[in-house]
């Protein structure tokens, strides 16, 4: 969804603003994600255990490295074009509630939860995501993200 000034976002509360393209969890993407910070729990990065051991018998993508794709995936359907800049300012309400296997496809869809003017004329948004996993009844990841955007 495109909106033009940051104000734009007060009158869009409980819409949904989109869903993203599906995106495949390889084992790549993991591996490189333990490099990067240092968690290489053999559940993410050892598929000959994880085949024993594992239910599904797959490596799991870090919750961490699923949360992660929220702003990249998010970026493809929301965007405010008279903005200086956009802060990440937290989450609330995190839940990882699903295991994405090795092989899975994810997608992002997101609506507006709240939003209210902030200091120095920006907004104060709360996005509600939920991380779909394809062909799956429940979601990998729920989490409310909060940005401050600036006109």
């Amino acid at each position: 969804m495109q909106f033009g000034h940051p104000n734009e976002l007060l009158d869009h509360v409980g819409d949904e603003i989109g869903v993203s393209s599906w995106v495949a969890i390889d084992q790549k993407m993991i591996n490189d994600f333990a490099d990067a910070t240092g968690d290489h729990q053999w559940i993410h990065v050892d598929p000959e255990r994880a085949a024993k051991e594992v239910p599904g018998g797959k490596t799991i993508a870090h919750g961490f490295l699923l949360l992660s794709l929220f702003p990249s995936l998010s970026d493809e359907f929301f965007h405010v074009a008279q903005t200086s800049y956009t802060l990440n300012y937290g989450l609330e309400r995190l839940r990882f509630t699903a295991m994405a296997p090795v092989g899975s496809r994810v997608r992002l869809r997101q609506s507006i939860a709240s939003a209210e003017k902030s200091k120095d004329d920006g907004v104060r948004v709360v996005l509600e995501g939920v991380l779909e996993i394809e062909g799956s009844e429940r979601p990998a990841v729920v989490a409310q993200t909060i940005r401050l955007i600036y006109p």
